[in-house]
């Protein structure tokens, strides 16, 4: 499956502690919108519906704009 986070990546470097960060935030998409698990799906949904101190951490580090890619996600599992 694409990365679905290439339009937030594309020509930036990025330290390998960001690309770490970038790379949990992949997980969590791709968990939202394919896990095999239904609860861990719905669970990974709710990380970004909610959009939580622990979903703005992880933003924060990946040095990523928490309301847009909250924004941008939602567009993807509403």
């Amino acid at each position: 499956m694409k990365n679905r986070l290439d339009a937030f990546t594309q020509d930036t470097p990025y330290t390998p502690e960001q690309k770490l960060w970038i790379a949990v935030l992949e997980t969590a998409v791709e968990d939202a919108l394919a896990h095999k698990d239904p609860e861990e799906k719905e669970a990974a949904r709710n990380w970004f519906r909610e959009g939580g101190t622990h979903f703005k951490f992880v933003c924060d580090l990946a040095d990523f704009d928490p309301d847009y890619v909250r924004k941008q996600v939602m567009r993807l599992i509403n």
